[in-house]
């Protein structure tokens, strides 16, 4: 079967609705942040990471016919495919790590180090996006 251009379009839209969320709610102070506004900022890197997945795994198994057993490996697998640095491999990794520690151990999150995170900035994983859209006729 095919790449879904369709399926990748949306889940590209979802990251990028994600990062604006995220930027937004890096750019209020961490002592200014609500509980919820707190619980969004963990959602939202959930559900990048899920969306980021979801493209990995199908572009992997539709086009390379391979199966990844782990997220990370989904992301290492695209991103090395697609010719992305290994710095951003690692980053992305980590991202993968900090998503099954919000999913898995929400009891030791460190809110302030969340914040602190996505304060600095998206640029692997809009590098990974860049060469999805370049690759599957996203603009």
């Amino acid at each position: 079967m095919p790449v879904d251009v369709e399926l990748i379009k949306h889940r590209v839209k979802d990251v990028e609705k994600c990062i604006s969320e995220l930027k937004r709610l890096a750019s209020i102070p961490f002592a200014e942040l609500t509980r919820d506004q707190i619980y969004s900022m963990r959602y939202n890197i959930i559900v990048l990471v899920e969306s980021l997945v979801s493209i990995a795994i199908h572009i992997l198994v539709e086009e390379y016919n391979y199966k990844p057993e782990y997220y990370a490996e989904a992301l290492r697998e695209l991103a090395s495919k697609l010719s992305l640095k290994q710095e951003c491999i690692e980053e992305l990794k980590a991202l993968v790590k900090l998503r099954n520690l919000l999913v898995h151990r929400y009891w030791i999150i460190d809110d302030r180090r969340v914040h602190d995170e996505v304060r600095r900035n998206f640029k692997c994983i809009e590098e990974l996006l860049d060469k999805i859209r370049g690759r599957y006729g996203e603009d």
